[in-house]
């Protein structure tokens, strides 16, 4: 029993070494090479970025070609070189990835389907939904990506990948598992298989026995680099001399050795570049569309004293009111004002015949003003109004530009024509509902017809509704008539 324990005490990483580089030695003995070429076996080599391969094995093959295979020899006192470890840092960034990028489709939904409106007054809540997107899809990532292999880092074979040799062993102590269900023994020969890694054990009778062999073919088609690799002394020496070159100097020098993680197990840990370009880019994208929302928002709030030094400074104060206001309807048919009577002769008095028959034929009779008759003119009526029970008033589209941003109306009806249009505006009129027709050219490009709309412009669908709901209550007689109400969004068209 104490033998036993002795024995497998003596079975280190260096006796591993050593083993694996017999057990090379016989497992490439038949392969076809230049017999005048010497074989190369060593161990302890070093490369650039770190890299450590515990034993070397090369010769040339019939085809002019170096064949070179490494090994990571694995004892019961470096066991940690083949037992996986999660690694949290990467699942966490990848986590606030995908939790922007789901954060960024919420607002982007919103933003078109205006679930939630954004002014100064809605902004720290829709900062703080934003933080519980980002929390709520981050957690589920984590309870669902946790396990993930992507997640389970194994030195050695992380090493591995970032030098080529046509064929990479890993050799490891009977001792290091504890079995064939060892979770960490079953990662071990997953990662080894997908990445055309070898693995040979070696027992405490120093006897080998394969568990997984290497691919024979690069599975990675060039992808890994190929790197020289030096005994670890010369390695040494060189670096050493490289602490006198300028550029060494300037960017590795000054940088403390527990920094550098030159030394580390989990120097070969991907990094987060990827994962925080994502993370910038999604917040980007977020504060620009906040931007927008909050331009086009109805409410905004001011600082009172500040509001009134704005109104002070104005110079608005120094010009005068006007004397009297022209508004912007129609005239009535019964004007009296010669100066508008004397512009409207101008516009529609019709102009004179021109005699272009000859001399000789009887010139045709002078038509007089009171004979004529004045062309018809067209009807370029586009808003008609429906107000205290009186006629309605006609505008044009210009009298509803005056805003720039969302309005909302509650839509009664669509029609083809203004005259259909004004019948039904005739039904309402008797009502106590203000009510207005207007040209759907006016604010949705391409359009035609007209709509019926009840009530005021309103700031928000929150308005709207609850007019509707006012509207429900009611028991006028010409409301009756209407079967179904819409809010429709108005925006005036760009550059009006």
């Amino acid at each position: 029993m104490k033998a036993n324990t002795v024995e497998q005490q003596q079975l280190t990483e260096n006796i591993i070494k050593k083993v694996a580089l017999r057990f090379l030695r016989q497992y490439y003995k038949f392969r076809l090479r230049y017999e005048d070429q010497p074989v190369t076996a060593s161990y302890d080599l070093e490369g650039v970025g770190g890299i450590i391969a515990d034993g070397y094995y090369s010769f040339k093959k019939m085809d002019g070609r170096l064949f070179t295979a490494t090994f990571e020899a694995t004892g019961q006192d470096s066991r940690d070189e083949v037992v996986f470890k999660p690694q949290m840092r990467l699942l966490f960034w990848d986590g606030m990835a995908i939790a922007s990028l789901v954060t960024l489709s919420l607002v982007v939904f919103n933003y078109f389907t205006e679930l939630h409106l954004l002014d100064e007054r809605t902004l720290l809540f829709r900062i703080l939904m934003l933080l519980g997107s980002m929390g709520v899809s981050l957690l589920f990532f984590f309870l669902i990506a946790k396990n993930f292999r992507r997640y389970r880092y194994i030195y050695a074979v992380e090493q591995f990948k970032k030098y080529h040799a046509d064929e990479q062993w890993i050799a490891l102590a009977d001792d290091v598992f504890s079995g064939p269900s060892d979770r960490f023994y079953r990662e071990l020969k997953y990662q080894a298989m997908i990445n055309g890694i070898g693995i040979v054990q070696v027992n405490q009778n120093l006897d080998t026995k394969i568990l997984v062999t290497p691919s024979r073919q690069d599975i990675f088609q060039g992808k890994r680099k190929r790197i020289d690799l030096m005994p670890q002394k010369r390695a040494k020496l060189q670096k050493d001399g490289q602490k006198f070159d300028t550029k060494w100097a300037l960017t590795q020098s000054w940088i403390p050795a527990f920094l550098k993680n030159e030394n580390s197990m989990l120097r070969f840990q991907r990094n987060y570049k990827t994962q925080l370009a994502i993370l910038i880019g999604s917040f980007f994208l977020i504060g620009f569309l906040f931007t927008k929302e909050m331009s086009l928002a109805g409410f905004q709030s001011v600082d009172t004293d500040q509001f009134r030094n704005e109104i002070a400074r104005s110079q608005s104060n120094q010009v005068p009111e006007q004397e009297e206001v022209l508004g912007d309807s129609l005239l009535a048919d019964d004007h009296t004002n010669p100066d508008i009577e004397e512009f409207d002769r101008s516009i529609w008095e019709p102009k004179k015949r021109i005699n272009n028959q000859p001399p000789e034929a009887k010139p045709v009779p002078p038509v007089t003003r009171r004979s004529a008759t004045p062309p018809q003119p067209v009807d370029t009526t586009e808003i008609m109004v429906n107000l205290n029970k009186e006629d309605s008033q006609p505008y044009d589209c210009a009298r509803y530009y005056t805003f720039d941003t969302y309005k909302y109306v509650v839509v009664e009806g669509n029609y083809t024509s203004w005259r259909t249009a004004e019948r039904r505006l005739a039904l309402i009129r008797n009502s106590e509902i203000s009510s207005a027709a207007l040209a759907k050219k006016c604010f949705f490009y391409g359009e035609t017809g007209f709509l019926i709309y009840l009530g005021e412009i309103y700031n928000s669908p929150e308005e709207a509704s609850q007019f509707i709901d006012e509207l429900n209550q009611s028991s006028q007689t010409a409301i009756r008539n209407v079967q179904q109400l819409d809010i429709k969004r108005l925006r005036p068209p760009a550059g009006r």
